[in-house]
This record gives C-alpha cells, structure tokens and sequence, in this order.
C-alpha cells in the first residue's frame, strides 16, 4: 500500500473527470524528528572546497564515501556512529550529521527563426481552468515577448523527474540529470530523469553494500510532470499553458523511492536525501542555468548539533549557486506555520533562495458547479493565504498554490468534507500536467506551495531571458519591486508575483 507524504488534490482528466484526496499522517514535510537513513552521514569539512585528501580520510576509518561534493566541502558517507564520531573529531572536519531526507510539500521547444509571439490554442481547452496563469499576468507576457526570446533562458527543476512524451512537455525539455542514489532510465526515450521507480532503498531490510533493490511494483510519480507543466507546458501541445511556455527545461531527478515502517503502518513513497540535491543544485549551477526550482523542503532545528551538517552544507550549496548566477525559488512549505523562529525550514528560508507562499481566491469559482466555456477568472483584491502555507519574515513572494475557495461565511471549504463541498470547490486548484504511467499523460488539479514555487520560477526564468547579464540578486530585487502589493508583509512577502510587470 502506497503512503503519500502531506495531502495532495487529485482530478485526473485522462479519460474521464473525476476527483480523489490523498493523506498521509506525516504532515506536509518530513521533519528531523522523521524517518532518517541508517548508516548515512554528511561529513562537513572546514574548509569550503574539499581537500585533496577527504575521500582518503573517510575511507582511512572505515566508511564508504557515496557521494563527493568539492564546490562545498563535503562528503556523504556510509558509516557507524563510531565511525561517524572517528571523522567529527579530525581536526580538518567541521561537523558530521545524519544525511537528511526532504519530502514533496504537499497538501491537500521548437523555436522558429521569426518572432513568434504565442497564445492558447482550440487544442489547449483546459486553459479556460488556469486562474493562475491569467491572475499573475501571462498573457500580457506571451503578446509582448516572443517565445524564440523566452527560450534564451532555462529553468532546472530539481524534482521526481519529468515525463517528456506528455504532449504539453514534448520539446521542452531540452536536459536529463539523475543525481538520485538508485539511479535508472525510463520512458519511451529512455531517459534518466523519467518519474518512473522501479527500484527502492528498503530502510526495512537495508543492505549498507547494496543500497538499492528492486521494488515489488512500479511506481510513477506526477509532482516534477506537474511543476513542469506549470513552468513551460506549450502551445498547442495539448491542453494547458505554462506561464512561459518559450522556456527551457532541464529535467533532474532527485527524489528516490524509500520503503520503511513506522509505528506499525508500512511506508511506501519518494523523498530526496541531501547528496543528491547538492550535486543536481551544483550540476546546474556549474552549467550556466539560469533559474533552479525546488517544489520540496524540510526542517532542521538550529538548536540540534546533528543538524549543523545538513545547515552548513546548505548554506553553502546555495550561496555556490548565487555565486554562478543561478536564481534559487523554492516552496515555503504546507504546514501552516509561522516561519518565524528556531524550525528552518530548508531550503526556502536561507536567504539567498526566493520563499514562496501560497495563494488561493476568495472569487467564488466554486458556484460554477460544471464546465463551461466560460473562463475562470480569480479577481485581484481577493487573495488569500492558502489554508496550508507557511509564512514568515522569511517569505519574499506569493504566487498561486491553489486552496478550496471560500463559503459565503467566509470559511474554507477545506474545512468540510468533500461529501459538503460544491462541485466546483476543485476549480479553485492548480491545474496541470501529470503522468499516470508511460502510456498515459494526464492532467490534474493539486494545491500545494509545491505549485506556488514553479510561477514565480518561471517569471524569473522571464526576467533572466531578457536581462542574461543580471545577478541573482538583481532578479530577486527585481521580482520584489515588481510584485503586486496583495496585503501582509508576513504572509505574502512583497507581493504577488506579477508577469507582466516583471517582464516590462
């Protein structure tokens, strides 16, 4: 039985139109007090590239190096906590902690020679249920800018993977990258960053010398197919737009298959550990793209000297990437927090990663009970903190995640069962593309910071295809002045995240 990490709303449309939920009783995010890898350590090194003799060092005591990260002086190893406790005290190591795990925050290119400017198609007949695009300003974007333009900049999306064959994805995706420990190939094009898992790490039956083995089944994952459709999905494709549909994609799988029990309930689902997330933000970074995604996170405590680690690694890891001039967007997590204190959540609270909260509508998108030809529109003025988003000092931006709209008291439909919400309650959602497996695109409505983050990705992925000689810290600056002023600093930073101001 598959286990799904936080709450996520499903409405698949591949054959029919149908609605389901998914819950899991951990929570938006695997926290530290969560499942943690066995054997698996992050050893820090004080000097912030990695010395010539760490593999050696590590190996001298007897663990087993995973993965090596030189840009950030650091190793992920395979040890016992004598082991682990050996390196911390060797006077070229800073800090060893348990590799963490980070979870999926949920809830609840053909370029033509001309100047091509672009709009949705009779094919894209699912446009007319994308508030989200049309709230943030796209289409003023696509009748400005030329999608051959857009396409000058590339956004890497640090996710479960991508299915490429969907039809809205089909030529935007232009790079393939695993850096997940079970690595395989998938897909109709064989490729390494397909969302398809047929290998697991058994943390039930866990073999140190063979990390990864068969699963019993297959299983497909939509979170990376979803954010991607959000980003860039084409024109004409099939049936949805993404908010710059010219933009390229890379692909990186970083999420692996776990299997665990915890509590008597058996746990079947993805997350992504530390090692792999590093050296796919590096990768990127080191190939010149220009805007990196992450839809995930998790928390470290500030007070826990086993999470000083993972901190230092990731403080380091991204002022790398700034330092490459690479923008960093990332969730800011499903777990309706105030962000405000000792829990960081990671990576969205460091400070040079744009956080971003989510948004749904209070326009009453629900009474319209089925489809019609009739778009969609959530009215400015009628924003609001989606019900599960964090918040905090640490947000920069808001951008729509989706929520369940609100009743004519003014209460969430969310706080009903979905046998009392109206019909149209899931049109208040992220609508976009999903795979079901490598046969079957499909799309879907979720809700989720997870869905926030890839707007504003895909804005700055704008910025930087039309300023390529900007920093990072020009494009955060740059995104926060051209927000749209939609209330509360905590809440929702310096605003909405708004297209066609930012693109002007």
């Amino acid at each position: 039985m598959r286990k799904m990490v936080g709450f996520a709303f499903l409405a698949l449309l591949a054959l029919g139109l149908f609605s389901c939920t998914q819950q899991g009783p951990m929570g938006s995010g695997l926290s530290v007090q969560g499942v943690a890898p066995k054997e698996r350590y992050l050893v820090v090194f004080k000097s912030e590239t990695l010395p010539p003799n760490a593999q050696a060092l590590a190996q001298s005591v007897g663990a087993r190096v995973v993965k090596a990260l030189e840009p950030i002086g650091a190793l992920t190893v395979v040890a016992d906590r004598a082991t682990a406790n050996r390196l911390a005290r060797n006077p070229q190591v800073l800090a060893v902690g348990p590799e963490r795990y980070y979870t999926l925050p949920k809830t609840e290119r053909i370029l033509f020679q001309e100047e091509t400017y672009g709009a949705p198609t009779t094919a894209d007949n699912l446009y007319k249920y994308q508030w989200d695009i049309r709230r943030i300003g796209a289409p003023e974007v696509w009748r400005r800018v030329p999608l051959e333009a857009q396409g000058r900049a590339t956004v890497a999306v640090l996710d479960t993977g991508v299915m490429d064959n969907h039809p809205d994805l089909v030529g935007q995706i232009t790079v393939f990258v695993a850096t997940n420990y079970c690595y395989e190939t998938a897909g109709p094009n064989n490729t390494p960053s397909y969302p398809k898992y047929t290998l697991w790490i058994d943390f039930d039956n866990l073999d140190p010398n063979n990390l990864c083995t068969p699963a019993p089944s297959v299983l497909y994952e939509a979170h990376g197919t979803h954010v991607s459709g959000t980003i860039a999905a084409a024109f004409g494709g099939g049936r949805v737009v993404g908010v710059a549909p010219g933009l390229r994609i890379a692909a990186y799988k970083v999420f692996d298959r776990i299997h665990f029990t915890e509590g008597g309930q058996e746990y079947d689902d993805v997350g992504a550990f530390d090692g792999p997330i590093f050296e796919a933000i590096i990768d990127a970074a080191q190939k010149g793209y220009d805007v990196i995604n992450m839809s995930l996170g998790g928390t470290l405590d500030t007070r826990n000297k086993d999470d000083v680690a993972a901190m230092v690694a990731w403080d380091r890891v991204m002022k790398y990437a700034n330092r490459m001039g690479t923008v960093i967007v990332a969730s800011a997590g499903n777990s309706a927090q105030n962000a405000n204190g000792y829990i960081v959540h990671i990576p969205s609270d460091l400070p040079t990663v744009v956080s971003v909260s989510a948004t749904g509508t209070a326009t009453p998108l629900w009474r319209y009970p089925y489809p019609t030809n009739e778009t969609l529109n959530a009215e400015p003025g009628q924003d609001v903190l989606a019900f599960y988003s964090n918040y905090g000092a640490a947000v920069d931006l808001s951008a729509p995640g989706g929520d369940c709209g609100l009743d004519e008291n003014g209460q969430s439909w969310c706080d009903r069962p979905r046998s009392d919400r109206p019909p149209g309650w899931r049109y208040h959602l992220i609508l976009s593309t999903i795979i079901i497996h490598e046969n079957l695109p499909a799309y879907a409505w979720y809700a989720g910071t997870s869905m926030a983050s890839p707007h504003v990705a895909a804005v700055a992925g704008l910025v930087k295809a039309l300023h390529k000689d900007w920093t990072p810290g020009q494009v955060r600056a740059h995104l926060k002045a051209t927000a749209e002023d939609i209330g509360s600093r905590q809440l929702f930073g310096h605003g909405l995240v708004n297209a066609d101001q930012a693109t002007r």
